[in-house]
């Protein structure tokens, strides 16, 4: 889902398309057998393969509903990606429970010049799975292999500038500007196995091999990849975190219809299943599987076409949004598995501001409103992703109640990639364009600024084309500062500056449901990288 997404991309929920940030794709070969880069044992199957069925008891397999374009972790702003980079690799630093900071390689870090100098202190017992060490060098290496590429997770270190090595594990990075949300960042950043890349780089800096080989230090490496069908894993025995119950071996199978990952969770062929059905949820629940919802940081939105458009006109927009059901969104259509969005920031966020005005569903005003502009007969296109439940609905709802005030909504299911192509011209952007907002990290940064900067406009997550020099400065003032308080009065003004223009339709703010069979314990869903599964942290049983 953005790939940039950002972080929008990949729908909240089951049975969706997904991408978030905008993805530079990249092929990953057919029924192409990996070779991992320290060998290791194969995956093993869902019946257990010629391992029996002690095998399939330490073989911890996950169903979902699309496959990676590519393992390249340059690419893990989209979330297929960096759901296969989480095994795989390490990062300098992850969020732990609550969205806070904790070190990974990283074991210490400090800020100085005015925030365009960071310190780092490296782990020392980090391996790669060929058993090289990890050191300074490797850091620097993906950084400057990021700012190189200007792709995928790019779009969240624009602030970097360089890196120098002090020793095997001291470096300093040096930023263009003070960027507050540089850390947050940090942890998308898959450290690489420099030496191996550069001996396999090619004319592409190693894209190519990296599409189907792993350069990680990750708890588990990959062993092997069958297009469309399986990524297989096996344990990385000299993972620095040691192991405690986790799986000896990781399945990521990909089904794309929720039927059959209930079907294959049920005969037991799966243990955690991703993308099931929500009229599933109950039957699951009371047949002793765990039916796991949790609130998230991703919200669905339609956003307005500012300009060439019948909704460039204000109270157009303003009336649109008071023709939406939002409580009927909620009941029906999420089956109660998430609440109404106040504002374009989810509520889940720190900075968030309660006191947003949020329309809510009242035809009469909206009529109102239309009459006092002199509106009437208006025609609108509304693009949505195909194959995408709460969007499919969605779509239907919204155009249904905005008959009820004359508006005629032509709607139009489109994948991902042709979201992403039709939002480079302002000719082609589509008058509402309904789609999630997918933050690649927990912070307002990653909503306020990848999606309405004015920067972004036909050149990533800016979808309406929405122009407002007050939020630019808002926001990219607050990257800038240190005080958190002094960034959260920036950013809850530019919530306010965004609702007072009525920029897009908050539609909802969907939890994300996992069912897993009981049995398994540490499960977690990590807003940090929404629709993945650490694997690291559960414990077969």
């Amino acid at each position: 889902m953005n790939d940039h997404t950002p972080p929008i991309g990949r729908p909240a929920l089951r049975g969706k398309t997904r991408g978030p940030l905008r993805l530079t794709s990249v092929v990953v070969a057919g029924a192409l057998a990996l070779a991992a880069c320290g060998g290791g044992q194969s995956g093993t199957g869902a019946s257990g393969g010629s391992g029996g069925s002690d095998a399939r008891k330490q073989t911890l397999i996950i169903a979902e509903n699309e496959p990676p374009a590519t393992f390249d972790p340059v690419q893990a702003d989209n979330s297929t990606v960096d759901e296969v980079s989480i095994p795989a690799y390490d990062t300098l630093v992850r969020y732990g429970k609550g969205s806070e900071l904790q070190p990974a390689v990283a074991t210490e870090w400090k800020f100085g010049e005015g925030g365009k100098r960071l310190d780092l202190t490296l782990r020392g017992d980090v391996t790669f799975h060929d058993g090289t060490k990890l050191t300074a060098a490797d850091v620097k290496y993906t950084l400057d292999r990021i700012a190189k590429l200007g792709i995928g997770v790019a779009s969240l270190l624009t602030a970097y500038d360089s890196a120098e090595v002090a020793d095997d594990t001291h470096l300093t990075i040096r930023l263009k500007q003070p960027y507050a949300p540089f850390l947050a960042a940090l942890t998308r950043v898959y450290l690489l196995n420099s030496k191996l890349v550069q001996a396999n780089e090619g004319s592409d800096d190693g894209r190519k091999w990296l599409a189907a080989n792993d350069a990680g230090s990750g708890p588990y490496k990959l062993t092997g990849y069958t297009a469309n069908q399986e990524a297989k894993f096996a344990r990385h025995d000299g993972y620095w975190g040691g192991f405690t119950g986790q799986a000896k071996n990781v399945v990521i199978r990909y089904l794309p219809q929720a039927a059959t990952q209930r079907t294959a969770l049920s005969s037991g062929d799966v243990d955690i299943a991703m993308d099931v059905d929500p009229n599933d949820w109950a039957g699951l629940e009371s047949g002793g599987y765990v039916v796991d919802k949790a609130d998230t940081n991703v919200q669905l939105y339609v956003f307005f076409k500012m300009k060439d458009s019948p909704v460039a006109d204000k109270a157009l927009r303003e009336a649109i949004t008071y023709a939406y059901d939002y409580d009927q969104h909620i009941s029906a259509i999420l089956k109660g598995a998430g609440k109404k969005a106040v504002g374009v920031l989810p509520g889940t966020m720190a900075c968030f501001d309660a006191t947003v005005p949020q329309p809510g569903y009242d035809l009469e005003k909206a009529k109102s409103l239309l009459a006092s502009a002199g509106l009437k007969d208006v025609t609108l296109t509304m693009t949505y992703l195909k194959a995408t439940a709460e969007m499919e609905q969605a779509a239907t709802l919204l155009q249904s109640n905005l008959a009820k005030i004359g508006v005629t909504v032509k709607l139009e299911a489109i994948t991902y990639p042709q979201y992403v192509e039709v939002l480079k011209s302002n000719a082609t952007t589509p008058d509402l364009g309904m789609i999630y907002g997918f933050p690649p990290y927990p912070d307002p940064d990653s909503v306020l600024y990848l999606q309405f900067d004015s920067k972004f406009i036909n050149n990533g997550q800016n979808s309406g084309g929405y122009d407002n020099p007050q939020v630019d400065k808002l926001v990219e003032d607050a990257q800038k500062l240190t005080d958190q308080d002094a960034r959260c009065a920036a950013y809850k003004k530019a919530q306010q500056l965004i609702a007072a223009d009525h920029a897009s339709i908050n539609l909802s703010n969907p939890q994300y449901v996992t069912v897993y069979r009981k049995g398994l314990t540490g499960y977690a869903y990590d807003p940090a990288h929404h629709q993945t599964v650490n694997v690291y942290q559960v414990q077969v049983g």
